[in-house]
């Protein structure tokens, strides 16, 4: 009697779990490269009650994984601001040295360096006599020195075997990992590999509307698996009456 208790509470806490990735992806929809959020779940083992019927036991949160499709490019006329029209991750060194993993494009000269915003460097020099710096489709970095073009070097992308398994460290970036594999370069606009668009921004993933109308499933899934353990209740009640009698 009380493994329907336990099977309906599966099903109703993965639907409460499943609410709280929606409602995080909502909450991102206009943060600069968001990634939405998919949760998975998994069956339990099955109860044999005899030789041809079976009864599940619930389910169980499997994994969170994120689905790293490009989101829609936003025009800001900013020549530094950039984004990845494909597939791949800018590599930036923090203030602590430590090496993450971006597609957050919002760059800024400081201290000499081209850096992404509140994050970390890129590794290339922009002396002081240098303006009106830029980024071309291949990564390549130009500036002017006067009238002349100085070229200071290139923006080169990184992605991974298995991007879902990077850790999330906050401010829109990742950290290698294991899971994820070995960082691998990619070389912008060679072969068929993305671009770097100057002038761009990339926008979440998240599409609203599908995400709303998810969480108005999983609401309606919450309530019938409610009711079933009010079912389960009832009956257990009943049962205990018929003992007494």
């Amino acid at each position: 009697m009380f493994s329907s208790f336990y099977t309906a509470a599966s099903g109703m806490d993965a639907q409460l779990k499943k609410v709280e990735i929606l409602s995080q992806n909502l909450a991102n929809a206009n943060t600069i490269t968001y990634k939405q959020q998919r949760i998975n779940f998994e069956e339990l083992m099955y109860q044999k009650l005899d030789e041809n019927m079976k009864a599940g036991t619930g389910v169980k949160l499997g994994q969170t994984e994120r689905i790293f499709k490009p989101g829609a490019m936003q025009r800001t006329d900013n020549p530094l601001d950039v984004a990845i029209q494909g597939n791949g991750f800018f590599k930036v060194e923090t203030p602590e040295g430590k090496i993450l993993y971006t597609r957050d494009g919002r760059l800024a000269v400081e201290n000499g360096e081209l850096v992404v915003k509140d994050l970390g460097k890129l590794n290339i020099k922009v002396p002081s006599d240098i303006a009106n710096v830029t980024v071309e489709e291949d990564g390549t970095v130009i500036g002017y020195k006067g009238k002349d073009k100085v070229e200071l070097g290139k923006i080169k992308l990184y992605d991974f075997i298995n991007p879902n398994g990077l850790k999330i460290v906050g401010k829109n970036a990742f950290e290698a990992t294991k899971e994820a594999g070995k960082p691998f370069e990619i070389e912008p606009k060679k072969d068929g590999n993305a671009v770097i668009l100057a002038g761009f921004i990339e926008k979440s993933n998240v599409n609203i509307i599908s995400q709303m109308m998810e969480i108005v499933a999983s609401q309606r899934n919450y309530e019938l698996v409610s009711k079933s353990v009010e079912s389960a209740d009832q009956i257990a009640r009943m049962a205990s009456q018929m003992k007494k009698q």
